[in-house]
């Protein structure tokens, strides 16, 4: 039998307070989870459950929901494929539903109305699928609609904080300066296009020369040839064969002007014309007697002889063309032997493609001429967008100047609220100067470095202890420190960004006591803000629960299984008694729990 635990509840909802929330998220045959339904609610939604029982594994297949890639390995034993289904209800946010319904139209896919239900299959045998409102979808379409809903939080993104490039983003979108980043990017971009022209004009003209040298000499080569068509070849072929057979052509031609009239050959008797004069003599004569008889056959006569004079006129000019000349039968065969060596030399069938191909390379020869003034050209346009570039990122670092005191000022002040009272926080924000001669923003006479970014290097630095200097974040703080950074980050930037669902895997890491009710008290203020999802060890947080899950590992059947329940109010104090004191609940324990929750309200 199919295990299938439904949690449900009602909770009135605070009208107007979440625009958008997930409101479900179905899981079946993935890791340890056979078939489930969290249905999640506005505000604080903790997980809690002893190590190993899966809460983490809930977290892993809604990543998949917001695009992260799938594997197979991800797929229950024994089962073929696994399916996650998560549900965001976008009736009361009309901003974020135009942006989503925008990248949708952009894919073909229906817009959204109230639902967006987001589908991912993985299976064994065949190539995962993916479904957007039961459309299939694209892995890139779903990863850039997952950016605009849910931020999901895990410890590896919380050690991002050690890495410095990421602090100058945090700092951009406190600042409001996506669309300057986004321009400045843009410009960035085509200047590198345009540098990587530039250095390709380049190369050519070095190999000008080169280039030039060899075209010039195939020009040359063949206008010098003065090629002309195809027929050019037939005639100079024509001309070859009738001169090396000019003696037997003579002989001949000579014969057939005898045959047709001796007289014409200066040789004495009748031929063919003579006799044809004398027949028709003797037509006419029988026309007097029987002109019916003669008549007919005296034009076909009359007809022939026409026709052999052509003939002997003919032959009689063609016998004068007909000559051996030693030196134009040498002329003839160099013609010949010029251009069929050409056509060989540069591969082509017949004349015209040779003529062809000289036009090609008296057009190349233009545009590598034409080089130079292109270089000049690029040129021109680099200087144009540098000098773009470098007036918007100054706009935008004097941007970030400002904003990074404020959001320094802001950040210390969280910190102090989370236990890290003799903190001080500096968002450093500088410009590093470069040595590149060509792509460098002079700023007050220097030359700094140009990035898509624009100018700045950002950097998070930190003191810890009262008198201590400040050093960068990455050096000093430990991963209890660095997660409260990140919530103070995270509840700073919470009214400023779009995204309407947070996500916290295990945020108590190195804290506890105190600084984990501050913690938790921190969550309960993003969750007014944003629908937030959190797994944690810790009472002090739980406690803040607006609902709580518990997340339990068991067996059945042989096979190891996960399921979650929705805690009631009663069970979630039993819950945060077990977080106190393990499994054995004591009545000081309870007491203790019920206390822990009656702060947090």
């Amino acid at each position: 039998a199919i295990e299938k635990q439904i949690i449900k509840m009602v909770i009135k909802s605070k009208q107007g307070r979440f625009k958008v929330m997930l409101s479900s998220l179905k899981i079946q045959n993935y890791a340890l989870l056979k078939e489930i339904q969290v249905d999640f609610h506005p505000g604080l939604n903790i997980l809690t459950g002893e190590t190993g029982a899966g809460k983490s594994i809930i977290i892993g297949a809604l990543n998949i929901a917001a695009g992260e890639r799938g594997y197979v390995e991800n797929i229950r034993t024994g089962e073929e494929k696994a399916v996650i289904e998560a549900v965001f209800d976008l009736s009361k946010n009309p901003e974020l539903t135009k942006i989503i319904n925008g990248a949708l139209d952009d894919a073909g896919i229906e817009p959204s109305q109230d639902i967006l239900v987001i589908k991912r299959e993985i299976n064994r045998s065949s190539k995962g699928r993916i479904f957007i409102n039961n459309n299939a979808a694209s892995l890139s379409l779903l990863q850039q609609i997952g950016s605009y809903l849910i931020d999901i939080h895990g410890q590896h993104e919380h050690q991002s904080l050690l890495k410095s490039e990421v602090h100058i983003g945090l700092l951009d979108a406190y600042a409001g300066a996506g669309p300057a980043v986004s321009k400045i990017s843009q410009l960035y971009a085509r200047l590198m296009e345009t540098e990587g022209e530039i250095k390709r004009l380049n190369s050519l003209e070095s190999e000008k020369q080169e280039k030039l040298d060899i075209i010039n000499y195939r020009v040359a080569e063949l206008e010098n040839a003065a090629l002309v068509s195809d027929a050019e070849l037939e005639d100079l072929n024509a001309s070859r064969e009738k001169m090396a057979h000019s003696e037997s052509l003579k002989s001949s031609v000579n014969s057939i002007i005898t045959a047709l009239s001796p007289a014409s050959a200066d040789m004495e008797g009748d031929g063919a014309i003579e006799f044809l004069d004398k027949a028709k003599a003797h037509m006419e004569e029988v026309a007097e007697i029987d002109k019916k008889a003669a008549q007919e056959r005296i034009a076909m006569i009359e007809d022939a002889l026409i026709k052999a004079e052509e003939a002997k006129s003919f032959f009689l000019e063609y016998a004068d063309t007909v000559e051996f000349d030693k030196d134009i039968l040498s002329q003839t065969e160099d013609r010949i032997t010029l251009i069929e060596s050409l056509m060989k030399k540069y591969k082509k069938e017949n004349v015209a493609a040779l003529i062809k191909y000289e036009k090609e390379l008296s057009e190349e020869k233009k545009k590598i001429e034409l080089n130079s003034g292109a270089i000049a050209e690029k040129e021109a346009e680099r200087k144009k967008l540098l000098k773009e570039l470098t007036a918007l990122s100054a706009e935008l670092s004097d941007l970030r100047h400002k904003k990074s005191v404020e959001l320094g000022a802001k950040i210390e002040q969280e910190l102090k609220g989370l236990g890290i009272s003799k903190a001080s926080f500096d968002v450093r924000v500088t410009e590093p100067e470069t040595d590149n001669a060509r792509i460098f923003a002079e700023i007050k006479g220097k030359k700094v470095r140009l990035s898509s970014d624009g100018i700045n290097e950002v950097e998070f630095m930190i003191s810890l202890n009262a008198g201590e200097e400040l050093k960068p974040l990455v050096r000093v703080a430990s991963g209890g420190e660095v997660s409260r950074i990140m919530l103070s980050v995270k509840n700073i930037l919470s009214s400023a960004d779009i995204i309407p669902v947070l996500v916290f895997d295990e945020i108590d890491t190195g804290i506890s006591g105190k600084i984990a009710q501050a913690t938790g008290k921190k969550l309960k203020e993003i969750s007014k803000k944003k629908q937030l999802i959190c797994i944690t060890h810790l009472p002090q947080i739980a406690a803040f629960s607006d609902t709580h899950f518990s997340v339990a590992k068991g067996t059945q059947d042989g096979k190891t299984h996960t399921t979650i329940n929705l805690l009631t109010s009663k069970e979630k104090t039993v819950e945060v008694a077990k977080l106190l004191s393990g499994e054995t609940v004591t009545d000081a324990s309870l007491k203790a729990a019920q206390d822990l929750i009656n702060e947090a309200v």
